[in-house]
């Protein structure tokens, strides 16, 4: 061989058989890449003792290496090998943690059909029923077998009892999903929008559900407002909202129950009527008001040393953290001014000694109507000729007054004092009330402007918008406005007022002698739509006798509901 051709030789692997080899290693890109001897023969054209004498010397070399394959010999490179080793011990691995992933499935099943079958037993006693199981271990294995689980009955009674309590509903099989959890607690916060814009709020964990087989779901809430609370279930399987006594009473500040019974209201149609139907229950029953409280004779608090802990709780705090101040500075401001003082002295602690200071914007509404239309003002000095008329007025006023108070956003003062003083303002039937007051609407006018911007000084300068809610609160929770529409339980009281003067035998006023109690019921909800004959019959029944019937004036029902609470003796100084 020339030099020529010893380079050639020894630049180009495959003129040797080693190289040859070595080059079908390498081509072979499918796993596990690994050939016998006789493959390799047959590939290169080589005679096998070739192929075998040239594997010993690569072996050798460290440049082949050989291992078994399902009991063959098979050669490659060394990272071949390895690679195909690793795969192997893995699958190995793989195949083992399946084994006993598998044996322990089938022992936890073992396990749990055998607690069944115990407490299958228990059920199934004295029915004539047989409870067995068989498999388990084998008698040639260590591996568990899975058992079986054998009910046997030969009688027929027997079997139709079986029958009966295995047709009962898997338990948690209708639980409802997230979504339609989700869903029922939509369908409650509407059910309750009445109790919040009365000033009740959920708890801070909102609501708690719990599906039972027999009740369905049922959701859960307690509403606070003040020191006062109630809870509420919500069963939608059949359709009911039910109001509750508060089952934690107590704490500091303390919680009292504002029911003594359980409530159901029944719901049905769509949810606008649902909505209707819980806001005419929650009005009757007070819920929409503010509270009124009295104290238990028992208690060793009086009423104005329990009130003095509300004021203190829900307003005067309230006022210092809107003011930032300290709540002796912030108290000392309010004793400063001369109109709080003489707020405070006659509607806080005298007219509205029994009212809760309640963010309730609807009494907050009669609040302002009371203290900065009719009392106070020159309104009182130039009332119209008839009560009917100043009903009218009463209600057109508590109507505009309410466009104008928001629970969170307080009241809009310069708004309500234009709407107020606007001496094109109407009665629904077209008459001016300024022309209604005649030559004394300046004298209204700058009057009730004065008590507006007087209250509107205090909100700004030293309540708050909140503070300001609760005072007014009070001031449209006392004598003056029990009669007055616009309260949660209005509808309540007209009701009480026809059915009773129904039984009573006192005819309906024209048309609804003809078109019936419920009709005129209904139609009392917008009295100022109604015609004289028929609100003087509904604010004084005129047909009724010394001892018949009365009318809203003077009937039972417009008098509020009063809780009874019994305060802890705490250190009230």
């Amino acid at each position: 061989m020339t030099a020529k051709e010893q380079q050639e030789f020894d630049s180009n692997p495959l003129w040797s058989t080693e190289g040859q080899i070595l080059w079908l290693f390498g081509e072979q890109h499918e796993y596990p890449g690994l050939l016998t001897i006789a493959e390799i023969s047959r590939r290169l054209l080589l005679s096998q003792p070739t192929v075998s004498y040239t594997l010993t010397q690569l072996l050798k070399k460290g440049k082949a290496t050989t291992c078994q394959v399902d009991r063959r010999e098979v050669w490659g490179t060394s990272d071949q090998v390895m690679a195909w080793l690793r795969k192997r011990r893995l699958e190995a691995e793989r195949i083992q943690s399946e084994r006993e992933e598998a044996r322990e499935r089938v022992t936890k099943t073992n396990e749990a059909l055998a607690d069944a079958a115990t407490q299958l037993r228990e059920v199934c006693a004295g029915r004539g029923v047989s409870v067995s199981t068989f498999g388990g271990y084998g008698t040639d294995s260590d591996e568990p077998r899975k058992l079986s689980l054998l009910l046997a009955v030969d009688d027929p009674e027997a079997a139709v009892w079986l029958v009966g309590r295995m047709s009962r509903p898997v338990p948690g099989e209708d639980a409802p999903s997230d979504e339609r959890w989700a869903e029922h607690i939509e369908h409650v916060e509407e059910l309750l929008s009445c109790f919040e814009w009365a000033g009740w709020s959920e708890h801070e964990h909102d609501y708690f559900t719990e599906y039972d087989d027999e009740t369905g779901p049922v959701l859960y809430t307690t509403l606070r407002r003040t020191c006062m609370a109630f809870d509420v279930e919500f069963h939608p399987s059949t359709a009911q909202l039910r109001l509750l006594p508060h089952e934690y009473p107590g704490g500091w500040p303390q919680v009292f129950s504002m029911l003594d019974d359980e409530v159901v209201i029944e719901l049905g149609g769509d949810v606008d009527e649902q909505m209707e139907r819980v806001t005419e229950r929650a009005g009757a029953l007070g819920l929409l008001d503010a509270t009124r409280v009295e104290v238990d004779p028992v208690a060793d608090v009086s009423l104005r040393q329990f009130m003095a802990v509300q004021l203190r709780e829900h307003v005067f705090e309230e006022i210092a953290q809107y003011r930032e101040k300290s709540l002796q500075d912030a108290v000392g401001d309010l004793d400063a001014d001369p109109y709080l003082q003489t707020y405070f002295a006659t509607v806080v602690d005298v007219f509205g000694r029994d009212a809760l200071p309640d963010l309730v914007p609807n009494a907050a509404v009669h609040g302002i109507a009371a203290w900065c239309w009719r009392n106070d003002t020159e309104v009182e000095a130039w009332h119209v000729p008839d009560d009917v008329l100043m009903a009218r007025i009463n209600i057109a006023v508590t109507k505009k007054i309410s466009d104008y108070v928001d629970p969170y956003e307080g009241v809009d003062w310069p708004g309500l004092e234009t709407a107020l003083t606007d001496s094109e303002w109407t009665l629904p039937d077209g008459r001016a009330i300024s022309g209604l007051f005649g030559e004394g609407w300046q004298e209204v006018r700058d009057s009730v402007s004065e008590k507006l911007t007087t209250w509107r000084r205090l909100d700004e300068d030293l309540l708050g918008p909140a503070a300001t809610l609760r005072l007014l609160t009070i001031g449209g929770s006392t004598s003056y406005t029990w009669t007055w529409w616009g309260q949660g339980r209005w509808a309540a009281v007209c009701r009480a007022i026809v059915e009773d003067a129904v039984a009573g035998g006192i005819i309906l006023p024209a048309p609804y002698d003809g078109l019936g109690s419920e009709r005129f019921i209904a139609d009392l909800a917008e009295p100022d739509q109604l015609d004289d004959e028929a609100l003087e019959w509904l604010i004084d029944m005129p047909a009724a006798d010394v001892d018949g019937p009365r009318g809203l004036r003077f009937h039972d029902a417009s008098k509020p509901i009063s809780r009874i609470v019994e305060p802890v003796d705490w250190d009230l100084e």
